[in-house]
């Protein structure tokens, strides 16, 4: 996949992030995507759009004030490093200091880790 396009593919589920906007969001994403913590640990057992999509709708539901702000994004090979401020969560003070590393599948994004 070329590079602008995993740029343009990294941007857009952000900007819809950003939005709230879980129809627009989830067109970015595999339909089996995958999202797991960098220690290996998949993320409320994600591994299919349904789950996904029930996943990022509650969190935007949750939290009307939900803001990602991108610091810094790396393009490796065939992954897309963002570094992240995640802002607006209910219940924690202070903003949330985020790596997501995008790996690409059938030229849509299908896999995530995070850190924290």
């Amino acid at each position: 996949m070329k590079k602008e396009r995993m740029i343009e593919l990294a941007q857009g589920q952000l900007d819809a992030y950003n939005k709230r906007d879980i129809e627009k969001f989830c067109t970015y994403f595999h339909p089996e995507v995958q999202v797991w913590r960098l220690n290996g640990e998949p993320i409320k057992t994600c591994s299919d759009m349904a789950t996904f999509k029930k996943m990022y709708t509650a969190r935007f539901d949750n939290n009307p004030k939900l803001h990602c702000e991108l610091r810094s994004r790396v393009v490796l090979n065939d992954s897309v490093l963002d570094e992240e401020w995640v802002t607006g969560v209910e219940g924690q003070e202070i903003p949330s200091h985020v790596t997501a590393i995008y790996g690409f599948r059938d030229d849509l994004i299908g896999y995530v880790w995070f850190t924290r």
